[in-house]
């Protein structure tokens, strides 16, 4: 490295993941990673699955109340999880 080209640690390992093809499944696995963070402990505790495909976040609960409830907010709860993993991962979230 050139004098004065210092990066951060977490630079370099996203510019190692991209050059080899796996950012994008990297970022995939973050969302479902801190999903319980987003979402709060209730929610997450009633989750049975998470997968993401092509965009999409596909999502099985356990509680008919929690599917309404995410139901009603998952435009928002999009904007969050991708705001929190720092790239737009999750373009819709499909519940099974």
């Amino acid at each position: 490295m050139k004098e004065g080209k210092t990066k951060r640690i977490d630079e370099l390992v996203d510019q190692v993941l991209e050059g080899m093809g796996l950012y994008q499944k990297f970022k995939e696995h973050e969302v479902c990673t801190v999903w319980p963070e987003v979402v709060g402990q209730m929610i997450a505790s009633r989750t049975k699955g998470l997968q993401v495909v092509d965009g999409k976040l596909f999502v099985t609960f356990t509680s008919a109340v929690v599917k309404h409830e995410i139901l009603l907010v998952k435009e928002g709860l999009v904007r969050a999880l991708n705001d929190r993993v720092g790239r737009e991962v999750i373009r819709e979230i499909i519940i099974k």
